[in-house]
């Protein structure tokens, strides 16, 4: 059977004697573990996405949380799962006081309602189950990204065949940001794939503000960043336009790392399903194999036996999705 690595074998292989010693893999995992999207599959012994590749695969989970934890590993998963066609929705949330003790309001979605005469809870629920919405911190803005006309959350983009379709977006960054680990201004001693965290307490929360700069806004498509953009944090509404030619079904959306994501549209070529990586689908099965072997003996006695054949359905469809994708 053929192992899911980090990086190419050739990569890892230094001393190039045909093997892969400990030593090399390791190295190789901390290189990959500072990437987005990577291969790396975490431990599964803690706090986050944990049961989301058993739920997405089974059809009983519509969203993964984010903007609480370190922004690598949450997105990472939630990229691996839309690279297998699963259209789970990102929503915002801060998690006080169990994931974050600092304060409310540090992980945030929010919802296109459009004009309304008078704000429904019901009706921004359903706009959030639509994904019509995008997380942030609250200092970083995409008020609107549409692709080929569609916004998420308000339908798909139909493709008869390969073709350009025109990007469009209005971002804002606040002038005055937090110099904080969360907000992606102050790096920890762990590193890059800590960015974005708000559960470690990395400290007294810093005075320093962080006036002006620019933030690097990224067009995505299914977890690559494809075209780049320098924007002043100014307060002011900027807007960006691109092309991008689609050669596959596959998910575009926008982020600014670690403090803003737009949820995906989806641009589905000749009605063919999203199947853009057999990495992505092997990583997904390989989390769930290892969270059985970290929390399967945590599982009741009485539940162990349907437990084992929920996890098992889901790599099966793992299994599936990887022989059909590229």
């Amino acid at each position: 059977q053929q192992a899911l690595l980090p990086l190419p074998f050739e990569q890892i292989d230094e001393d190039r004697d045909q093997a892969l010693s400990k030593r090399e893999l390791s190295f190789s995992m901390d290189q990959e573990a500072d990437q987005l999207p990577n291969w790396v599959v975490p431990e599964m012994n803690s706090v986050g996405a944990m049961e989301i590749g058993v739920s997405a695969a089974l059809g009983a989970c519509d969203f993964i949380s984010a903007m609480d934890t370190a922004r690598i590993p949450e997105w990472n998963m939630w990229y691996h799962l839309l690279n297998c066609g699963f259209p789970i929705k990102v929503s915002g949330e801060t998690d006080f006081p169990c994931m974050s003790g600092s304060r409310v309001g540090q992980g945030r979605v929010y919802v296109q309602l459009g004009k309304v005469d008078q704000l429904s809870f019901d009706q921004w629920c359903q706009g959030l189950q639509q994904g019509r919405s995008y997380v942030s911190d609250g200092y970083a803005h995409a008020l609107d990204f549409r692709v080929a006309g569609i916004a998420p959350g308000f339908g798909k983009v139909s493709l008869s065949q390969t073709e350009t379709v025109r990007i469009k977006a209005s971002v804002a960054f606040a002038p005055a940001t937090p110099q904080t680990v969360a907000q992606g201004l102050l790096t920890p001693p762990g590193g890059k794939r800590f960015l974005g965290d708000t559960v470690t307490f990395h400290g007294p929360p810093p005075e320093a503000v962080a006036l002006g700069g620019t933030r690097t806004v990224e067009l995505i498509v299914n977890g690559n960043a494809v075209r780049r953009w320098i924007i002043p944090a100014d307060g002011a509404i900027h807007d960006l336009e691109t092309d991008l030619s689609v050669d596959q079904s596959s998910w575009v959306a926008l982020r600014q790392f670690p403090q803003l994501h737009t949820n995906p549209v989806e641009v589905i070529l000749e009605g063919k399903p999203i199947r853009v990586s057999k990495r992505s689908a092997q990583w997904c099965a390989e989390t769930i194999k290892q969270l059985w072997r970290t929390r399967g003996h945590t599982i009741h006695e009485s539940e162990q036996k349907p437990a084992k054949e929920a996890f098992d359905r889901a790599l099966e469809i793992y299994r599936e999705i990887a022989k059909a994708s590229r």
